[in-house]
């Protein structure tokens, strides 16, 4: 017979052991969540390679607590299980990743709504306000948020503009986020991407270019 101390004859220790698994897990996800929504956007985050290890075993974990709760046996058929649950898991990831890049660039894009609308009114002379634009509430307060002191792009002529920052990602390349007047839209790329460098490349070409800070251009 059985020994009481073998793990298939104590549901309760196993339901024990697998909900303070949940509680940690869904702990570091939750945090890994926020840090990749409220920074400044990314193409790719070290966050998505959280949610990848952890997604799974919390949708494992949870099927053992509900299959431990319904049946009062522990689960044996782990591998199985595993099998079953690790797909579940990765969609979660994968949707966790996309919202929370999501969130970070409508954050990004909200604050710096008036940024471009500034530029767009100072087109006759849009380069000599750089200080001005990055001290307007919103962007400001933004900026000491995700702990940034960026430095734009600007390309121009008198009937429009492009404004673009540099963005993270999980390699070295990193990538651009970019407003294009004309179109009126924010557009985010990774640098290795051929297709999209190209069309930010033709959609910039003969245009006006000088770079936007907080500190004055050097004379």
């Amino acid at each position: 017979m059985a020994s009481s101390s073998e793990p298939q004859s104590n549901p309760k220790q196993r339901i024990i052991v697998s909900l303070a698994l949940i509680v940690l897990y869904a702990a570091m996800t939750g945090f890994a969540f926020w840090e990749q929504s409220t920074s400044w956007p990314h193409e790719g985050s070290w966050a998505s390679l959280v949610y990848i290890f952890l997604c799974p075993g919390i949708v494992f974990q949870t099927f053992v607590v509900a299959y431990a709760g319904l049946t009062g046996r522990v689960l044996t058929r782990r591998v199985l299980t595993r099998f079953l649950t690790v797909p579940v898991g990765l969609i979660i990831a994968g949707m966790l990743g996309e919202w929370g890049s999501n969130r970070a660039t409508s954050d990004f894009e909200r604050a710096y709504a008036p940024f471009v609308a500034q530029v767009g009114a100072n087109l006759g002379d849009p380069c000599a306000g750089a200080a001005k634009y990055f001290a307007i509430p919103a962007v400001a307060a933004y900026n000491e948020r995700t702990h940034r002191r960026p430095i734009a792009q600007l390309k121009y002529d008198s009937k429009r503009f492009v404004v673009s920052f540099p963005v993270g990602s999980l390699d070295m390349d990193g990538g651009k986020i970019y407003f294009d007047s004309g179109a009126r839209y924010w557009r985010k790329f990774h640098n290795d991407l051929e297709n999209p460098t190209q069309v930010f490349k033709k959609l910039t070409e003969g245009l006006t270019a000088c770079d936007l800070s907080l500190e004055p251009a050097p004379k």
